[in-house]
């Protein structure tokens, strides 16, 4: 009878003791604290920068290499663990490396632990506690080799002459093939494994689609679901821009489209039929597009009695929009791309545009004469040599 009061009692004990969120201990700690940020995975693909409110950012202190840290956990989250000691500065703000950090993730319940050491500029830890955590801990093991040689050859490039750059930047290319070809391996060998999911969406987006129909059901719809549904759309949309691009070339009609005008009406582009166009694609988030505007400007004063310009904006809300024609006085016709549209209705698929700002040159026949993406030289050089 005594003992199986003692039993009780130790059972109750234990059932008192705290459960926190995260534990664990780390050798080599010159600094105490610790970094943690988390995020809902649902709120992820809508984040928009590193101060977002829906980020979490915290700082624990860790007690002769021990932690623990508590937050109520609803959604399931993503977890990024960082020894203080490893982040380094940039411009005034501390920042994570490439090899200096952790993640983990957990749903509502859930706890994990952490057993980890920092060798000099490198993070080793282990996870255990839920079999995805554990899971992707010996992943990650796989891809750790490839972080750190990456980030010793980035460290390589500071004062390096630019031909020197230039030959570690395709070492450092040629490092993160192969860390995405580990990815792609992981997929193949593990298509049921939810971990399988995660992985999609860290290989090149030309191969997302094909390795989505690999992933069986429970890859498919685990706690990453919310990151691959956007993956998938944006797969799907970079296809479609591939399948364009044999369109888009000299000589080849331009695709005539209807878009909205600033003052809200219609602009056919066939309406320009007999003029010289420039379909310029951008947006008021794009640096590059807003410092191309003076040139842009320039090039046509000097030629619009024969020449028009098609702003076409793209990635934007319809109020950023308006605001950035107006502040930059954009003299030219201006209409707006919705970002909800299907990718087969979007203009900016039909015309391939990969990146902005691009731009394309129609001649007076609606035939396209030329393609040029980015700010550079050549596109000028090439509107002059036509126009004049």
């Amino acid at each position: 009878m005594k003992r199986d009061l003692l039993l009780l009692l130790a059972a109750a004990v234990a059932g008192c003791a705290p459960r926190h969120t995260i534990t664990g201990h780390i050798d080599s700690l010159t600094n105490d604290s610790l970094c943690i940020v988390h995020c809902a995975i649902e709120d992820m693909p809508g984040l928009k920068g590193d101060d977002d409110q829906r980020i979490t950012y915290d700082t624990i202190v860790a007690v002769n290499g021990r932690f623990a840290y508590d937050t109520p956990v609803e959604r399931p989250t993503q977890f990024i663990i960082i020894p203080m000691q490893l982040m380094e500065f940039d411009q005034g703000r501390r920042h994570s490396t490439s090899t200096s950090d952790m993640k983990l993730f957990l749903d509502k319940g859930e706890q994990v632990k952490i057993e980890g050491r920092i060798d000099s500029t490198v993070f080793n830890c282990t996870l255990s506690g839920t079999r995805l955590n554990e899971d992707h801990s010996r992943h990650y093991q796989e891809l750790r080799p490839f972080w750190i040689e990456g980030q010793r050859l980035q460290d390589a490039m500071a004062g390096k002459s630019r031909a020197e750059q230039e030959a570690l930047y395709e070492r450092f290319r040629q490092v993160m093939a192969r860390r995405r070809a580990c990815e792609m391996d992981y997929i193949d060998a593990n298509p049921d494994n939810p971990l399988a999911g995660y992985c999609l969406t860290k290989i090149p987006i030309d191969s997302v689609l094909t390795y989505h129909e690999r992933l069986a059901d429970a890859a498919r719809n685990s706690i990453f679901r919310p990151l691959l549904e956007p993956l998938l759309a944006k797969a799907g949309k970079y296809r479609l821009i591939r399948l364009a691009e044999a369109k888009i070339v000299a000589g080849s009609p331009a695709p005539d489209f209807t878009l909205k005008t600033a003052d809200d009406k219609n602009f056919t582009l066939s309406s320009l039929r007999g003029k010289y166009v420039v379909l310029d694609f951008w947006g008021s988030w794009c640096g590059w597009c807003i410092k191309g505007i003076p040139k842009m400007k320039r090039y046509y004063d000097r030629y619009k009695s024969k020449l028009e310009i098609v702003g076409i904006d793209c990635n934007d809300t319809p109020e950023r929009w308006l605001a950035a024609v107006e502040e930059h006085r954009l003299p030219w016709i201006n209409v707006y791309n919705p970002k909800d549209v299907p990718a087969a209705e979007d203009i900016s698929v039909e015309y391939a545009v990969s990146g902005y700002p691009t731009k394309v040159i129609i001649g007076p026949d609606g035939l396209i004469i030329g393609k040029y993406a980015g700010e550079g030289p050549d596109f000028y050089e090439a509107l002059h040599k036509t126009i004049q």
